[in-house]
């Protein structure tokens, strides 16, 4: 199963909200206005207890205890989940939920789906932080945090700022993957504050990202003049002819590469999805976006075989460098 979600008697151990149970159409619904974390965690099978078990061998035909091993286990089934050492301390679902509960008080976060994977070894709880932002009336951008726990002992409590809505394992990967901070916490006593904590420092991300949105908004609604994209050309791809005379031969025609590759794809980006959803190349933040998916993706001169360098480099180095210098450019003082 694709999904991952886990299954007893016949019953997927996930909850969502707004109708939208996911591609594969299971778990209950989150009636609406139901904002008490007891009531989703019993909809999503999250309110089962996990607990801790001495851990034993046979040698000889005799059950020996292994030193400073636990098995975690369902309390009321003993369904082993994993193997822990002797720092290990539970954090149960509810407990995860309860911390987000107290935040949710401010009315502007709510549920939106929670569930269990891989038989109940790891869980995810999904909030939804105030309202879509949408970028030139088509380009929507849905801010979440994400809460994962496990109960295998391969990792700790975690807390994301996303914007995947997680249904499944593969979209929990994919929320994974997104860049950002992901502020990781240990199992132990205090983790149901260290939960309120990092939520509650999220929500303030996430609320400075909406005024950061609405700056984005600004650049979409400012034409990207001819004059305008010819010197966002000389920030990203200039022409080597019309720049350094004394460049190397070899510089040259790299440069050269570069500039070419970049004036042709503007001239097709129109018809690329990623800048069709930012209302194309003739407002500032299309152009923006053109800009950087070239920048990050296309650029001829760049390794395509290594992703992760790719990423590191569009997070630092040169390519940040262009991407800030274009939006610098583009955005009015």
């Amino acid at each position: 199963m694709a999904h991952n979600l886990e299954i007893i008697n016949g019953k997927a151990s996930f909850a969502y909200a707004n109708g939208r149970p996911g591609w594969h159409g299971l778990g209950q619904a989150i009636p609406p206005g139901m904002e008490h974390s007891q009531a989703v965690a019993e909809l999503a099978g999250l309110n089962r207890t996990v607990a801790l078990v001495p851990l034993y061998t046979m040698v000889g035909g005799e059950p020996v205890a292994v030193p400073e091993k636990f098995a975690t286990v369902y309390a009321d089934t003993g369904f082993v989940l994993g193997v822990v050492g002797t720092r290990y301390t539970v954090v149960q679902n509810v407990t995860a939920f309860g911390a987000i509960d107290r935040w949710l008080a401010d009315g502007r976060v709510r549920y939106e789906t929670a569930g269990a994977l891989d038989e109940g070894r790891k869980v995810f709880i999904l909030v939804r932080i105030d309202e879509d932002f949408t970028i030139a009336g088509t380009d929507a951008i849905t801010p979440y945090v994400l809460v994962t726990n496990s109960h295998d002992g391969s990792s700790g409590l975690g807390v994301k700022l996303v914007s995947t809505r997680v249904v499944c394992q593969n979209t929990l990967n994919i929320a994974l993957r997104e860049k950002g901070e992901r502020i990781g916490i240990r199992h132990t006593a205090s983790a149901e504050a260290n939960i309120e904590s990092a939520a509650k420092a999220l929500g303030l991300v996430a609320r400075q990202q909406a005024e950061t949105m609405q700056r984005f908004e600004r650049l979409a609604q400012l034409k990207a003049t001819q004059g305008l994209i010819e010197q966002v050309v000389e920030v990203v791809a200039p022409d080597p002819l019309r720049t350094d005379v004394s460049l190397t031969e070899r510089k040259r025609n790299r440069a050269g590469r570069r500039h070419e590759s970049f004036m042709t794809f503007l001239q097709h980006a129109k018809e690329l999805p990623t800048i069709v959803s930012a209302g194309g190349i003739d407002n500032r933040w299309g152009l923006f976006n053109a800009a950087t998916e070239w920048l990050e993706w296309v650029d001829p001169t760049k390794s395509t075989q290594v992703l992760e360098r790719r990423m590191v480099g569009s997070l630092e180095g040169a390519v940040s460098d262009a991407r800030q210098q274009v939006y610098a450019l583009l955005t009015p003082a």
